[in-house]
């Protein structure tokens, strides 16, 4: 792949990465914030917030970019440990909404949620820098050898 290509094939895929990596973190900031703003939920009438719809919303989105991303990026730098994590993740993201005891307990829950949210944000920027690595010709040059 020459630089140019490189470059447009960069640009298309990296905005999924950036998009992935800031929904997840997201989605680990609402989960981790829940016990924080629990008490303050009824006077600043932010329960919406804190609703199985947008918690389901939000594990939705993260894992459909997920996994749109690493499948396409994977193609090209074939890191096996970016879609184990990014799987990981997901996993432990539905887990805390379809497993009743992480679900209804707030502990494991923010536990969870927090936990899967970081693993595909993690993916997401390990994804990122593969690609990169990959499209600049770092890694094949160490795998030529």
């Amino acid at each position: 792949m020459n630089r140019a290509t490189a470059r447009s094939h960069d640009a298309s895929h990296g905005w999924i990465d950036r998009i992935g990596a800031t929904g997840s973190f997201l989605c680990a900031i609402h989960c981790l914030a829940a016990p924080l703003v629990l008490a303050l939920i009824p006077t600043l009438g932010a329960a919406a917030w804190f609703g199985d719809r947008v918690e389901i919303g939000f594990v939705l989105f993260v894992s459909v970019v997920g996994l749109l991303s690493t499948v396409s990026s994977w193609r090209r730098h074939r890191q096996h440990h970016i879609p184990a994590t990014m799987a990981l993740g997901i996993a432990v993201l539905w887990a805390g909404i379809l497993v009743p005891r992480l679900h209804h307990q707030l502990t494991w829950h923010v536990l969870a949620m927090g936990t899967g949210g970081l693993l595909v944000a993690s993916a997401h920027l390990a994804n990122l820098r593969a690609s990169r690595r990959h499209d600049a010709g770092l890694c094949c040059a160490a795998e030529a050898r």
